[in-house]
């Protein structure tokens, strides 16, 4: 086996010593140096024994340790050394530490912006009040924007606006539904970027986010400077089948089955609609009900990559750390405890049985009046609300994004999407690539869908870094030149 092909599959670290003597850190798939020892060690007639010499200084050149007389010898010193090794790609012995977010300090610019007669848009500036503009467009919808987000720069040279979108964060009137919708968004951006007097900045967008920024930047290419990506998501109805639909329950069944449980069998076929008619209902158990088991879901998801360990004991699930202190461990059960099963579908809770709108007539959207001044409201309430609005219409596009990406394509993207995203599965990643191969796109391993994963952190923070330093030297170049016409200019008209 070539050492290319080696290089090419999932990596784990050499043992220290072999990475001392060769000078450079070098990293070999586990799997095909168990199968070159193996096959160093299935040798026995003479022509064997020197293929197996052969396959042994093989093994040791790959490890950057010189073969000596005894090659079988010193070879299961350094096999045994890599088996004792605690070292593994993924521990502190990264050869490019992972980077931590940059620090932040007060906004320098708070303010609102009345939008429409409705609606007014909360906002916050961060950073150089000269520096490179960019926005963050925030995901959900309905997940606002927090201080922590400008962090992801450095704000010594950038000026971060975080906004919150229309209806949730600290914009007014917190969930409401009327004249929310996409291209009512991208029209409260563009206000507020000639508010600010900026020229063009930079789009910061995750998952709702990136659909948001594409959306923005096909309409506005002119006033988009560059883009970074996270959690790609396009809104495709299969995107939205793959969340509300049953896809995410088959690498989340428990939370899939506490969702689904949460509406009577009858109404299940559309569940999208179902918790829509909850979620606009004017009973606030009912609406308030189907927002903790729509976040519910969603954070379950969200979170299938962590570390927590899912058990049922007999009875019911629990959560719990893991590797799992065998102290901590609850003795079996001499007998089953539960009588009822898991197998079956959870009785749908009574909220979760009424007819939505909390009437016979099973109307649960409610008029105008009622939509555009809900009853008070938490902002996690107004962000189920919110996603599921979104969700219900298709995010409100008059045509797929996919469609519109000659509009963005000459413009600088980097794309960071976690490879066990199952909120937004690296597949529309890919499906955005094939349409955009101009765009760096980065499948980031062993991470989920959030911002705040290590890879994903490291990524974003060196996608920024990246797209401020080749900003700087167009504009450093773009001087030079202009500097240049201009002492030409003057040149001329000095020899006239």
């Amino acid at each position: 086996m070539k050492a290319a092909e080696l290089s090419a599959r999932p990596s784990t670290m050499l043992p220290a010593t072999a990475a001392k003597r060769s000078g450079p850190t070098t990293l070999i798939c586990t799997s095909a140096y168990n199968q070159l020892v193996s096959q160093c060690q299935g040798h026995s007639s003479r022509a064997q024994v020197a293929a197996r010499h052969r396959c042994e200084g093989n093994v040791l050149g790959l490890l950057g340790v010189r073969p000596a007389a005894k090659t079988s010898r010193q070879l299961q010193s350094v096999i045994s050394a890599a088996a004792d090794s605690k070292t593994t790609l993924d521990s502190a012995s990264r050869s490019v530490p992972l980077r931590s977010l940059y620090s932040v300090g007060k906004a320098i610019e708070t303010g609102n912006v009345k939008v429409s007669d409705l609606h007014t848009v909360h906002y916050q500036v961060y950073g150089n009040p000269q520096g490179q503009p960019a926005l963050v467009v925030h995901g959900g919808p309905g997940a606002g924007c927090y201080t922590n987000h400008a962090r992801f720069f450095d704000l010594q040279h950038w000026k971060v606006v975080l906004v919150d979108q229309r209806g949730c964060g600290s914009s007014t009137p917190l969930g409401c539904l009327v004249d929310n919708n996409t291209q009512a968004l991208i029209d409260d951006y563009e206000k507020l970027r000639k508010r600010l007097k900026i020229k063009k900045w930079m789009l910061f967008g995750g998952s709702w986010g990136v659909s948001l920024s594409l959306a923005y930047a096909q309409q506005h290419a002119a006033k988009v400077s560059s883009i970074v990506l996270r959690g790609v998501c396009l809104m495709r109805p299969s995107e939205i089948d793959w969340m509300f639909g049953g896809g995410a329950g088959h690498v989340q069944p428990l939370g899939w089955h506490n969702f689904k449980g949460h509406i009577p069998k009858a109404e299940r076929d559309d569940i999208v609609a179902a918790y829509h008619k909850r979620l606009t209902s004017p009973d606030i158990a009912v609406r308030d009900a189907a927002a903790k088991a729509w976040l519910s879901w969603e954070h379950s998801v969200g979170s299938a990559r962590t570390s927590s360990l899912q058990v049922w004991n007999g009875s019911q699930w629990q959560q719990s750390e893991f590797p799992n202190p065998g102290s901590k461990r609850l003795p079996l059960p001499l007998a089953a405890a539960s009588q009822n099963g898991s197998s079956s579908d959870a009785p749908a809770s009574a909220a979760a049985s009424q007819p939505a709108g909390g009437s016979s007539s099973g109307e649960g959207a409610g008029d105008v009046a009622q939509q555009s001044r809900p009853a008070p409201m938490s902002a996690f309430t107004a962000q189920a609300l919110l996603e599921c609005h979104y969700s219900h219409n298709h995010a409100f596009l008059r045509d797929p994004l996919l469609q519109g990406v000659d509009q963005v394509r000459h413009i600088p993207c980097i794309a960071v999407q976690g490879r066990l995203d199952y909120v937004c599965p690296v597949v529309t990643a890919y499906d955005l690539h094939c349409e955009w191969p101009e765009m760096e796109l980065r499948v980031v391993p062993n991470a989920g869908h959030s911002m705040y994963d290590s890879g994903i952190t490291h990524e974003l923070l060196e996608a920024t870094d990246r797209l401020r330093k080749s900003s700087a030297r167009i504009r450093a170049a773009a001087k030079e030149q202009s500097e240049t016409q201009r002492s030409i200019s003057s040149n001329r008209y000095a020899s006239i």
